[in-house]
């Protein structure tokens, strides 16, 4: 089993929450107060949410940009935004976290197979269309921002140092399906993400992923939510033994009954219990885990065993905790505490 310090693991919580206006960790009033075993403090404080105060400041710094951007482009095409991410699951575990902002070219749009064909077809030519977006931004924000990441593939980031956000701008394609033109529901409306060195569209679903995860959230009471910010706490605290994604990390508990994920008071063991059993099933199936979805319902995230060093680190770690935080409630004192804290 593994040997979890939770001294420095609190310290690391405790940094990643820290705001620095007020010299204070966005945790619970009773934290750091010794009326819990550190274990148990660990335990409900990964799985706590970051408050929206401080998420709000995060979609501000991707709508500074989307003005910035909106004011200098010379386009013969409209854009639309929208932002994806941790932060519009609400299952962000950092205080100053990151965002995307979908920059999307908003003249003409693909269409999937279903309503072909298309009546009145692009006459210009789309890879120039959005090469030409990527290199008007970049001068943008170049003249907006000293910090500006141009390296990568398919985005460019800058840092909002007066907000202390990272905003990473995603360049994309309306993708339509027949779903979207019936129903007029962005829930089934895709994006083509763009690859600029391959030249290559790549679609996702964004707006059905985090509707998704959204609901299941308030069908579980946040327990949903609870047990993802915990899997990804104890990933960010593994030293890069637990190397599977965010997303990977998501769909694992996603993919989870509602009723094993339900939140009722002090019940955060109770989720951890049945997110080790629903990655012993991965483990030990090999079938089950390449069926699980993604919570768009489009990809398939464990089909590759590449998957397995990750989950199984991340099983040693949650299962350790679990077994530090039950002999902890076997004390009818800690228990009274647990009520109060």
């Amino acid at each position: 089993m593994a040997n979890l310090n939770y001294d420095r693991r609190l310290l690391n919580l405790s940094a990643r929450r820290f705001d620095e206006e007020i010299w204070k960790a966005d945790l619970s009033e009773s934290y750091g107060k010794s009326i819990l075993p550190k274990n148990l403090e660990y335990l409900i404080e990964s799985m706590r949410p970051i408050g929206r105060k401080y998420n709000d400041v995060t979609l501000k710094a991707a709508t500074n940009v989307e003005n910035h951007l909106e004011q200098s482009l010379n386009l013969k095409f409209g854009r639309v935004y929208r932002t994806q991410g941790s932060v519009m699951t609400e299952t962000n575990i950092m205080l100053h976290s990151d965002i995307d902002l979908l920059t999307i070219v908003n003249g003409y749009y693909y269409q999937a197979p279903a309503l072909h064909p298309i009546l009145s077809p692009y006459a210009g030519e789309p890879d120039d269309d959005i090469i030409n977006l990527r290199k008007q931004a970049t001068e943008i924000m170049e003249r907006r921002y000293d910090e500006v990441d141009k390296t990568g593939k398919k985005c460019i980031s800058i840092y909002n140092k007066n907000l202390r956000r990272k905003v990473d701008i995603v360049f994309s394609f309306w993708y339509d399906t027949k779903p979207y033109v019936d129903s007029n529901d962005e829930y089934y409306r895709g994006v083509y993400l763009y690859d600029f060195p391959a030249r290559r569209k790549e679609l996702d679903y964004p707006f059905a992923h985090i509707r998704s995860v959204t609901n299941k959230g308030v069908a579980t009471n946040d327990g949903s939510r609870k047990g993802i910010r915990l899997i990804k706490t104890l990933k960010a605290d593994s030293e890069d033994r637990i190397k599977l994604s965010s997303f990977e990390l998501t769909c694992v508990v996603h993919a989870i009954e509602n009723g094993n994920l339900f939140y009722q008071n002090r019940d955060e063991l109770k989720i951890a219990i049945n997110i080790s059993a629903q990655i012993d099933k991965m483990l030990s199936d090999s079938a089950y885990r390449k069926s699980l979805k993604s919570p768009n319902g489009t990809e398939y995230p464990f089909t590759s065993d590449d998957c397995l060093t990750g989950l199984r680190n991340l099983k040693e770690d949650l299962d350790q905790l679990i077994k530090d935080c039950g002999g902890e409630l076997n004390n009818f004192l800690t228990k009274r505490s647990l009520l109060l804290y």
